[in-house]
């Protein structure tokens, strides 16, 4: 079994064969650190992703060497956790079988029921414009990284605003993710002063309401400790059978 050797990018056929074996679609921010993190393959099929010395996604072609090629891995490359989705079975069974500890950071939605909410006459969710973005970046400074990112999601069609009554009341985004077809993740952020009055389930219904009728599948998540947020994804249909999970390698 070759040892792993770094690479600029992961050899593309290869990460389609390991996004094909997920049983539900990646995870955005999972994605994110992917997309500029650091690259390791060994020869013989197998690669794995960090992200600040965090792995961040791992596959093996030959899914009888996973937990070997994992094991090889902490001696050449020593890191301490990594993140992945409670449905990427590869790395998931792995981890247990070398005895690593796993805890649940995260809830991913990948299932929506239908559900009807109370939603006031004046409520409205359009497209974002260009003189929009200064407020979206003000009042929902805890949701964004900043103003380039307002902005490119304003650019990229995927940046929505919440009113009611004529006034702002928060913003959603729409990111289709990249070769998956028509999976887009969803999310939304209201701002401080008219929270807790269902506009965040509001919004995000009104999304997935949308990008259904258009033939996509609309999916989201949110950390483990944000019940807020997992309350009104919950109560816009979301379902969570799945979980963002922390594996961590013993000492």
């Amino acid at each position: 079994m070759t040892a792993f050797n770094r690479l600029t990018d992961v050899p593309l056929s290869l990460r389609d064969r390991y996004l094909a074996s997920l049983r539900e679609p990646q995870e955005w921010f999972l994605e994110e650190l992917v997309k500029s993190g650091e690259v390791w393959a060994s020869p013989s099929g197998a690669y794995a992703i960090f992200h600040n010395d965090r792995l961040v996604e791992f596959y093996a072609e030959n899914s009888a060497d996973a937990t070997l090629y994992l094991s090889k891995l902490i001696p050449q490359l020593p890191f301490k956790t990594g993140l992945c989705k409670s449905f990427d079975h590869m790395i998931m069974d792995a981890a247990k079988k070398l005895g690593w500890a796993t805890v649940e950071t995260g809830f991913l939605f990948r299932k929506r029921v239908s559900v009807v909410l109370n939603k006031p006459d004046t409520f409205r969710l359009l497209r974002a414009r260009p003189t929009d973005l200064a407020e979206v970046w003000a009042t929902g400074r805890d949701f964004y990284d900043g103003k380039d990112e307002v902005a490119q999601l304003h650019d990229a069609d995927g940046l929505w605003i919440a009113s009611n009554d004529g006034q702002m009341v928060g913003s959603g985004v729409a990111i289709p993710l990249d070769g998956s077809g028509d999976v887009v993740d969803i999310g939304m952020v209201t701002r401080p002063d008219q929270r807790n009055k269902g506009f965040a389930s509001l919004v995000i219904d009104e999304l997935a309401t949308l990008l259904e009728r258009e033939g996509k599948r609309p999916i989201c998540g949110c950390a483990e400790t944000n019940l807020a947020s997992k309350a009104a994804l919950e109560n816009a249909g979301f379902v969570s059978e799945h979980r963002l999970v922390q594996i961590t390698a013993p000492d």
